[in-house]
């Protein structure tokens, strides 16, 4: 499973109107999380307000998913509760999520988190992508582009239960294309 997430508008007028009339921006903001597969299939999908952090969504989203060998995230999954989440789901689990710039190994930490910040450390940060195949990330990054560009970057729903109904047919739409 590789994760990701994108804003996705709600409601509120455009920069023009903005700058025309003079007025300030209302806008509300949700937060689209989505799960794919290796073959582009969207596994997992959950809408939140924007002030869930993706770490928060993981748990949703890993429900949403039967079996998985690998999990691939972005650095903003990087840390101990992400790595909690997955392997309590799959302790067999890859998890190739790469740490911060300025991480350190920890000796009470996770081992691969440590064997990945050791890597980069002594390899360098595009050799370590090369070394785990992180490159399929781009999948998620498509299937966000997918969204945006087929569905559209704004919600047509005014309530979030409302919302996360319409986020989830849209993936499912997706799926079908």
């Amino acid at each position: 499973i590789i994760v990701d997430s994108t804003g996705l508008k709600v409601f509120g007028k455009d920069e023009w109107h903005q700058q025309k009339h003079a007025v300030k921006a209302r806008r509300t903001w949700r937060k689209l999380h989505l799960g794919v597969d290796e073959n582009h299939h969207i596994t997992a999908c959950e809408l939140t307000n924007n002030s869930v952090g993706d770490t928060s969504a993981i748990e949703d989203l890993l429900n949403q998913v039967d079996d998985f060998d690998i999990f691939m995230g972005d650095g903003a999954y990087d840390g101990d509760p992400t790595y909690k989440k997955i392997l309590n789901k799959n302790p067999q689990a890859t998890v190739v999520i790469p740490p911060r710039k300025n991480a350190v190994e920890e000796s009470s930490g996770y081992k691969q988190r440590n064997t990945h910040t050791a890597a980069i450390k002594n390899l360098g940060r595009m050799a370590w992508q090369k070394l785990v195949g992180y490159g399929i990330r781009a999948h998620s990054e498509l299937a966000m582009l997918r969204y945006k560009i087929i569905i559209g970057p704004k919600m047509k729903a005014r309530q979030l239960a409302q919302q996360k109904t319409e986020a989830t047919i849209s993936a499912h739409v997706l799926n079908i294309i």
